[in-house]
């Protein structure tokens, strides 16, 4: 076995613990979240919204998908990749339902940073490959920061130590990402800080209209604040899928508030299922992705064993007697 083959091999045996670990996280918090209060923020989740917050759902879910691809296509132009609008739009929102469904939360992220790259080699001596992952990573590290600068601003006054740390992981956050970002000129770097806000600011508006509708007795002013903190708690790629320390950030953030901790569950869930919703285009993009390379890959398997090119491989001639 090659060198490369075992490093490969090992790679893959640590995606599995971190995906297994992800795994325990979601299912460990869940557990102690129905220990706590039993089932009943997880029926009342599903219960209470109403049905008019589905679309709403699904508009700012198109905004916030849509701003990110806007902030994908600025970067990722300054690292020599070009990708149209539509492309763009369509590879975000792939993206967004495989993070919503698959352990934490990057790996629709990872495919769309592959599937955007050739592995040509650039004068610099790196990959397409290279480039593209490096603009992904930008841009997911943009709106990370964005999500903690929103967070920290919103504890100041109930958790200052918790506050600045959170303004700390966003310093963090836009640090590592300096180094891919230098290329930008400044008034690309304003737009992609912009189009970060924006698209933070759908899924906060979500989340705020999802506390409204399941949780009426909070205080219409008290919505935003509580909805940065969630959404922080969801940027941790501790979960799956970004469930767990949503529910377990909501929760706390409520309870912070004066508030029953138990209704941050509830809203934090309902927000989940809204997010969910939200990126189910993604699955459809998804199949009609897939299914033409899955066909093409059938194709060449079937000439490659031997069968004619222009032959149907579903049809097998009959095995002739060895004798």
């Amino acid at each position: 076995m090659s060198l490369d083959q075992r490093s490969q091999i090992t790679r893959r045996g640590h995606t599995a613990v971190f995906a297994v670990l992800q795994v325990a996280i979601t299912v460990g918090i869940f557990s102690f979240l129905v220990a706590q209060w039993g089932m009943n923020p997880f029926m009342d989740a599903f219960r209470l919204l109403p049905l008019w917050i589905f679309p709403a759902a699904m508009l700012l879910g198109g905004v916030g998908v849509l701003t990110q691809a806007l902030r994908w296509r600025v970067i990722a132009r300054h690292h020599q990749i070009s990708v149209g609008v539509g492309p763009a739009v369509a590879r975000c929102w792939q993206a967004a339902f495989l993070n919503g469904v698959l352990p934490g939360g990057l790996a629709g992220d990872a495919l769309r940073a592959a599937d955007d790259s050739s592995d040509a080699e650039v004068k610099a001596g790196g990959s397409a490959l290279r480039r593209a992952f490096a603009a992904m990573a930008a841009e997911r590290l943009m709106g990370t920061a964005v999500a903690f600068i929103a967070a920290g601003l919103a504890l100041l006054v109930l958790a200052p130590f918790v506050g600045l740390a959170a303004l700390g992981v966003a310093t963090v956050a836009v640090v590592v990402a300096w180094r891919w970002l230098k290329p930008l000129s400044r008034g690309d770097l304003l737009q992609v800080v912009l189009l970060s806000a924006a698209g933070w600011a759908a899924f906060a508006t979500l989340f705020a209209l999802t506390i409204l509708a399941v949780t009426p007795s909070i205080p219409l002013a008290w919505a935003p604040g509580l909805a940065a903190v969630a959404i922080a708690g969801m940027s941790v790629p501790l979960g799956f899928g970004g469930w767990g320390p949503r529910e377990a950030a909501a929760a706390w953030v409520f309870s912070l508030a004066g508030v029953a901790p138990h209704l941050g569950v509830t809203a934090s869930i309902s927000y989940g299922l809204l997010a969910l919703a939200s990126t189910l285009p993604g699955a459809i993009i998804l199949a009609l992705r897939v299914m033409p390379r899955l066909e093409r890959a059938r194709m060449v398997r079937h000439q490659r064993d031997g069968g004619d090119p222009g032959a149907d491989p579903r049809r097998r001639d009959p095995i002739e007697p060895a004798f």
